[in-house]
């Protein structure tokens, strides 16, 4: 499927039709499902008698019926919207949460298939309820927390009967039900996230529900405080919080990697590097399905950047090793990083093939300074020049473009004054020695590589932690001879 979304129902033996057919049903009988057309008509019409108009009189706005509708349909009004999902989690979660004695279903349609349905927002509005193909509309976020946290997509049933021919069903057993409701929690879905707005807030705390006293903030509410306290770089909070869900999940990789990014944030990589370890040893449990294996490859790749950023490059280049290994998702990102850290264990041919790996992934200024850095340690100059000009043209990272702008003018002074003469070529650290004869000593100070690709999100939600600065400039002297205490000529 192109763009499927999804649709839990509790009960097998319900029908797929929208709130409002079935209360119509419920005051005029089972016949009214007979004529399509006189159903549509009064459809319509109770959406404007009964919802529309009445909300014109509360709160005295106009907005369009579809918008209306959709705040309606997510406080509990019957209408002529089906609630579907982008999550097949969430779908899930809510044909296990009730009837526990009756097997559920899980309906999927592709909405990107246009003989399925057509995209609302590309319709007038008053066609909107008169086509007789299936639409879909997919809510404005800012209508409330309910429809960011379902990732609601509403389905306009015309017909009203969703036809079986663009639907594939999934059947739940009722065994697994609350097994499944008990893993769905684990991994930060239940009543309370799905329904996390006033409204919910209100039902969760009627007379009517008991009061446990020793309650206290959920995992999950946990977990997006700490999200919410990372994002405005209040890291010590978050880290905190998300401490908070690790304890509640000891077996649970995703908290131990928001702990890790969280480490990374306040620069204490070391720390950081021990909750992805952690984390990597309770993800790798098999079966390795596709999401743990990228869950595993953001691990190693932000374990990876927490090594470097201590100087453990080793290490690093390992990390990043396995974490290539468990698909491209994040290629270019380990690619360059990966460069980085062999350019800073001065391995600079194998760091040069990393780094022109990562420009073919995406042309970059970032990779080709990176690239032709690499060609200046190894005494390749005019290649170097080659590679400075070309992240200079791309002009994208801003700042890398810059210095690849101005290390081009500086190797270009050294290919100038070189000329076809030989020479001898040695690195010691941030300085390069070129010996010519007759040649007056002249010193040419470079910018170093930019700092890695920072930390990916382990999680749905969760922030990314911060990476390796990047190494420091360094120069290339010119002179007429090496100094006395460098031997490792080439």
């Amino acid at each position: 499927m192109s763009r499927p979304v999804y649709r839990g129902q509790a009960d097998t033996d319900w029908n797929l039709l929208p709130g409002a057919v079935h209360r119509l049903k419920q005051t005029y009988g089972a016949e009214i499902l007979d004529d399509e057309g006189e159903l549509r008509t009064r459809v319509s019409n109770y959406h404007r008698e009964h919802l529309i108009l009445p909300m014109e009189v509360i709160d005295g706005e106009r907005m369009p019926r579809l918008q209306r509708l959709s705040i309606l349909q997510h406080q509990g009004a019957a209408t002529g919207l089906l609630d579907f999902t982008e999550s097949p989690l969430v779908a899930l979660w809510f044909a296990c949460s009730e009837q526990l004695d009756r097997d559920g279903n899980v309906f999927i349609l592709d909405i990107g298939d246009p003989q399925a349905a057509a995209n609302g927002r590309q319709l007038e509005e008053e066609d909107l309820f008169r086509t007789d193909r299936l639409v879909y509309y997919e809510p404005d976020r800012s209508l409330g927390a309910r429809i960011v946290a379902q990732q609601s997509v509403f389905l306009i049933c015309n017909p009203p009967k969703v036809p079986d021919w663009c639907l594939e069903t999934v059947v739940v057993p009722k065994e697994a039900k609350e097994p499944i409701v008990e893993y769905l929690g684990r991994a930060g879905l239940s009543a309370r996230v799905l329904f996390g707005d006033v409204p919910g807030l209100a039902r969760a705390n009627t007379r009517h529900t008991p009061l446990r006293p020793e309650e206290t903030l959920t995992p999950e509410q946990h977990r997006d405080l700490g999200n919410r306290a990372y994002r405005r770089e209040r890291y010590a909070e978050a880290l905190g919080h998300y401490r908070q869900v690790a304890a509640a999940f000891p077996d649970v990789a995703q908290p131990q990697g928001r702990i890790g990014d969280t480490l990374a944030a306040l620069g204490r990589s070391r720390e950081a590097v021990d909750a992805y370890t952690r984390a990597i040893e309770l993800a790798a449990r098999p079966p390795l399905g596709a999401v743990e294996r990228f869950t595993l490859q953001a691990l190693y790749y932000n374990r990876g950047n927490a090594h470097a950023a201590v100087g453990d490059h080793s290490e690093a280049v390992a990390n990043f090793d396995d974490a290539l290994s468990l698909g491209d998702t994040l290629s270019r990102n380990i690619l360059f990083n990966r460069g980085n850290s062999k350019y800073s264990l001065e391995r600079f041919s194998e760091a040069f093939e990393d780094f022109k790996a990562a420009w073919s992934e995406r042309e970059g200024s970032d990779a080709a300074l990176a690239m032709g850095n690499c060609k200046i340690m190894l005494g390749e100059f005019a290649r170097a020049r080659s590679s400075y000009s070309e992240g200079h043209r791309v002009g994208e990272p801003e700042g890398a473009a810059t210095h690849c702008g101005n290390n081009g003018k500086q190797v270009q002074q050294i290919v100038d004054a070189l000329g076809d003469r030989n020479r001898r070529i040695s690195q010691r650290g941030s300085i390069v020695f070129v010996e010519v004869a007759a040649c007056e000593a002249a010193s040419f100070p470079f910018a170093g590589n930019t700092g890695n690709a920072g930390n990916t999100p382990v999680a749905a939600a969760a922030p990314g932690g911060k990476g390796f600065k990047g190494g420091p400039g360094f120069a290339v002297v010119l002179g007429p001879e090496l100094p006395t205490a460098v031997d490792d000529t080439r």
